[in-house]
């Protein structure tokens, strides 16, 4: 049994110490070993909650994006290559992050670590499930790879509605970023890179609607079509329904942040 000093002196250091990664789960290492990491947080009832209503929102919308994605893939009206790059690599990584966000929900389910001198930490997410998994993120696709066109009506249709939900992500993170109350550095490093893969993307669909032959600012996207938006929240900022514009953003109550804020808390190695 580890003496209750050193106990302590290893957690401290663990609060102390921030990550040096610019992002999460970088990538499957063949060969290398399947170790996970447990990450800490000082214990916060109100942190919880911003952790807690983050996931209760991001996991169905992540959902949202792979049932729209799927649909689109299966309609026979679909044409952009490009496009149909997309979609297969939103599927692949997106159905991965919800495992990650199912992670943080355990742990924030899990008992508190009691340390001595009243120090109290709270799992708060689960590193490393890329190699525990064998797991291979897909990369967004460039139109140096795949045909932009031919665009199809259906395509715009799809991008329209996609540039919609990824909008709502990019505040949805941007929101946690501003939250005082977060204490999460796993999900702090998470929103990183939602921010970035889904700028881009939107970037990308921006591009797939302007190659469309005819007249995009026609094609109206349906409400309906836009999945997973009915838990987009965190704390008072909720996200209102979609407007069917062509080149469609979102109206929200949050501050838009340049800079995510610097993430808290450490992780502890599991071998």
């Amino acid at each position: 049994m580890r003496h209750p000093r050193i106990a302590f002196l290893a957690a401290a250091a663990m609060i102390a110490a921030a990550p040096a990664f610019a992002a999460i789960e970088d990538g499957y290492q063949p060969g290398d070993a399947p170790i996970t990491s447990t990450w800490f947080a000082a214990r916060s009832e109100t942190a919880q909650k911003a952790d807690r209503d983050y996931v209760a929102g991001m996991m169905p919308h992540h959902a949202g994006a792979l049932s729209m994605s799927r649909e689109y893939l299966a309609d026979a009206g679909r044409s952009s290559p490009l496009l149909q790059a997309l979609a297969r690599a939103i599927v692949v990584n997106q159905e991965f992050e919800i495992g990650m966000l199912n992670q943080v929900s355990a742990n924030l389910d899990a008992p508190p670590l009691r340390l001595p001198f009243g120090i109290v930490l709270q799992p708060v997410a689960t590193e490393g499930m890329t190699q525990a998994q064998g797991f291979l993120r897909a990369p967004a696709p460039s139109s140096m790879g795949y045909a932009m066109g031919p665009v199809s009506e259906r395509d715009v249709l799809f991008a329209k509605a996609m540039i919609i939900h990824h909008q709502a992500a990019v505040e949805m993170a941007q929101a946690y970023h501003a939250d005082p109350a977060v204490r999460n550095g796993f999900l702090s490093l998470m929103n990183v890179d939602i921010i970035t893969d889904q700028t881009q993307e939107i970037a990308l669909m921006r591009q797939v609607v302007s190659a469309y032959p005819g007249d995009a600012s026609a094609i109206a996207v349906d409400p309906a079509m836009v999945h997973g938006m009915e838990g987009m929240s965190h704390g008072a900022h909720a996200t209102p329904a979609p407007a069917a514009e062509a080149a469609p953003t979102l109206q929200h109550a949050t501050p838009q942040h340049a800079a995510p804020a610097a993430p808290a808390g450490g992780h502890q190695h599991h071998h």
